[in-house]
């Protein structure tokens, strides 16, 4: 389906509940998926984010599976409501998703157009009567160059001078250590950058992929997350990057496995309704 108003046109499915297509003034910024670098596009991390140990993690002394990312993304959700510029998608729990996640859930994620913006909302009910452990997060992917250009002529833009310190990756796993990258506003995006996967930060509040000739850039605000991945295929030469706001990450290489103990999961009482936004631009 479709969403659009006079100044962006946005297109969505239901499966994943993943936006498709982001036109602005007829410029498509969302990579389209081409498989040959990454078949996704901007696909939605609900009830983990990143890839658990062994895949594996426990909860009340019973062991469960469950596949890098979690399985919202791949589920087909219900349109609960939509207008001209607003959508609203619903997933529920079901018996397959509860052999792999045992919890009582609605998963709500909505899609609205204001003005130059786009909007996009997750909410989390616990319809059960235990607490409800989960993270989530999101992972759109951006054409880059989106204003010609080479890949080397973007900066990814933090809106401010600020302290980074980079998680550090083992394979898929966060190894506890961290890469100081000093005070800085700008990295500049070159090949090498994901050589060693992810950029991982603590929360990032505002991230631009920008064009330095231009000043023109795509604008991630997303104050709410507590933690923000920056990714782009490694040893590929991909034109897209990734800006992903979440709530937690992949597990550390020496975790318990103890799902209520994973970092940056979020624990929702019986009946509670968790939300988190955030908010996609383009500055010229």
């Amino acid at each position: 389906m479709q969403l659009q108003n006079e100044k962006i046109q946005i297109t969505l499915k239901a499966q994943g509940a993943e936006m498709t297509s982001w036109k602005v003034s007829g410029t498509e910024l969302l990579w389209q998926g081409d498989p040959t670098y990454w078949g996704r596009q901007a696909p939605i991390l609900f009830p983990i984010v990143g890839r658990l140990l062994d895949d594996q993690y426990v909860y009340e002394g019973n062991t469960y599976t469950m596949s890098q990312h979690g399985f919202a993304r791949d589920a087909m959700f219900e349109i609960e409501s939509s207008t001209a510029t607003s959508v609203r998608f619903t997933l529920n729990d079901t018996s397959e998703s509860r052999q792999h996640y045992p919890f009582p859930f609605t998963l709500s994620v909505s899609y609205q157009l204001v003005g130059e913006e786009v909007i996009v909302t997750y909410r989390v009910h616990n319809s059960g009567e235990a607490t409800l452990p989960f993270s989530i997060g999101g992972h759109p992917a951006f054409n880059i160059p989106f204003m010609g250009g080479t890949f080397e002529d973007y900066v990814i833009d933090f809106g401010e001078i600020r302290s980074l310190d980079r998680y550090l990756l083992e394979g898929p796993y966060l190894t506890g250590a961290y890469q100081p990258l000093g005070e800085r506003q700008y990295i500049p995006l070159t090949r090498s950058l994901f050589d060693d996967d992810a950029l991982i930060f603590e929360k990032i509040e505002y991230a631009a992929l920008r064009h330095q000739p231009t000043g023109a850039a795509i604008v991630m605000e997303s104050p709410s997350f507590t933690h923000f991945g920056i990714w782009s295929p490694p040893q590929k030469d991909a034109p897209f990057v990734c800006l992903e706001p979440w709530f937690g990450h992949a597990d550390y290489k020496g975790h318990r496995k103890d799902f209520l103990h994973k970092e940056g999961i979020q624990l929702l009482a019986p009946n509670e309704t968790f939300e988190a936004s955030y908010t996609l631009y383009v500055e010229n």
